[in-house]
Order: C-alpha cells, then structure tokens, then sequence
C-alpha cells in the first residue's frame, strides 16, 4: 500500500515539474519573441532617422552647390567686365543680337581658368538645335574633372535668352533718352551688345552616387542616363529637369533673371 502511495505521488510530481517546464519555456519563448519584435522596431525606427537625416544632408549640399554655381559665375563676369572685350563675359555673350532665343549650357569645373568660356559651352539656336561648334559645355559624369564638393555633386549652368520679336514690345530694350527713329540696331557678330537685354539662369545639381541609373559619359543622347539628361532643353515637354525626375534622381534646380543694364542707363521696361 505504502510502494503505491509512493508511486503515484513520484508519478504527480514528475507531472507538475513537466508541465512547470513547459511553461517556463512558453514564457521564455514569449519574452524572446517580445524581445525580437522591440528590435526590429527600433532598427526600422534609426533607418527612417538616418534616411531623414540624409535627404536633409543631400538637399543641403545640393543647395549649396547652386548657390555657389551662381556666386562664382556672377563674380567672375563683373571681374572680367572691366578687363576684357564684352563677349568674354557671360552678360555680354548673351546681349548680343545673336543670342536671341538661344539657350547656353557649362558645367562647372573647378579645375577650369574659367568658368565661362565660350570655348567650353553648349549652345542651341532659336529653334532648338545645337550648334556644332558650341558642344563642350554639357557634364560629363563619369569624368572625374566635372565633379564639385569633394567630388560628389555635378552642377551644370544654363542661360536661355528669350525671343526677343515675340517676348518684348517694340521698345522692350529701348533706354531712357532714346527714340526709336534714332535707335541704331547692332550689326551681327563683333562685340554689338544691345543695353537692358533679359534672360534667364539655371543651376542644376545633381548627386549621381544617390542612385542605380547609369551614368552615360559624353556621347549619351535620350533620356536613360544622367549625361543624356543634362542635354534636355530648358523649355518644352523634356527637360533637364523632367528627365532627371523620371530617372529619380536626386537634384535641384534653382532659377535666376539677369538683365544687362549698363552703369547710367534706364532702361524704359523696367527691371
């Protein structure tokens, strides 16, 4: 009687230590489970940090990149304005009569003289076309010499002129103290610049590392590389700025008017 008492009360207590065990393991499984779901939130948390702090680092230094692309070119041609022939210079090259409706695009190189040269720029007329022997200004990205901020960032200038026969009255560019039966226009080529001509600047930034798309170098055309986009016109359906979006490409683009308005003069359309 005893042996059986002794038996079943082994038997009861192998069964609770079983069952204690198991749900310890239950308990260990469940704060492991806990412990891998707090991870994972954590990990997914600092990832949506450090991606928020890098948008804001790109977008800065994109920013920057610009600022300085218009700083530079801007210093530069009230430098060279007082030393040098007017075509020399970006204001002058884009007042004369042959620029109307033309678009010019550079890169900016630091390891250039200059920044504006009109040996190393790209040049579209009025309808579009680009000039032969103005197609050296256009980035080139998988040239090391192309890359600003510690080679990291590509920014490319373009100035577009308006049409001056559709965009501006009769008087549009007359100066103050003048009439039109006494206004001379300039004979073409040489250095004939025209007072109080308008036209538009574009800086574009991009930095290619920040994404998959290839590069392309200086032969690329279309709109499936970086180089191919640069090439985009400034105006109508693609453009730089299109063909980069669509490519999801990170960049900025900020835009600038300029007027060529001569020390002393008035000019009657205003600034």
């Amino acid at each position: 009687m005893n042996n059986q008492i002794r038996t079943d009360r082994q038997k009861i207590i192998a069964t609770t230590m079983h069952r204690e065990s198991g749900a310890v393991l239950i308990v260990v499984l469940l704060v492991l489970i806990l412990i891998l779901i707090v991870g994972a939130i954590a990990v997914r948390q600092s990832t949506t940090d450090l991606r928020v702090a890098t948008a804001g680092q790109v977008n800065q230094l994109l920013f920057q990149a610009n600022d300085a692309a218009f700083m530079k070119v801007e210093k530069e041609d009230r430098i060279l304005s007082n030393s040098r022939e007017d075509i020399d210079v970006l204001k002058g090259y884009m007042s004369n009569i042959e620029r109307a409706g033309h678009e010019v695009s550079l890169c900016v190189r630091p390891r250039s003289t200059r920044l504006f040269s009109i040996l190393e720029i790209s040049e579209r007329n009025e309808n579009g076309d680009l000039l032969t022997n103005r197609n050296n200004g256009y980035c080139d990205p998988s040239d090391s010499n192309d890359y600003v901020s510690e080679g990291r960032v590509i920014t490319q200038l373009s100035f577009v002129r308006p049409d001056d026969s559709s965009s501006e009255g009769a008087f549009g560019r007359e100066v103050s103290g003048t009439y039109s039966g006494d206004f001379t226009k300039p004979e073409t080529g040489g250095n004939a610049t025209i007072s109080c001509t308008k036209f538009e600047g574009y800086a574009t930034s991009v930095i290619p590392a920040f994404s998959d798309v290839p590069l392309g170098d200086a032969s690329s055309t279309g709109t499936a590389t970086i180089a191919g986009c640069f090439k985009q016109p400034r105006t109508g359906a693609s453009t730089v700025d299109t063909c980069l979006a669509a490519l999801g490409v990170p960049f900025q683009t900020h835009q600038q008017q300029y007027i060529n308005q001569p020390v002393g003069v008035e000019c009657l359309s205003g600034s």
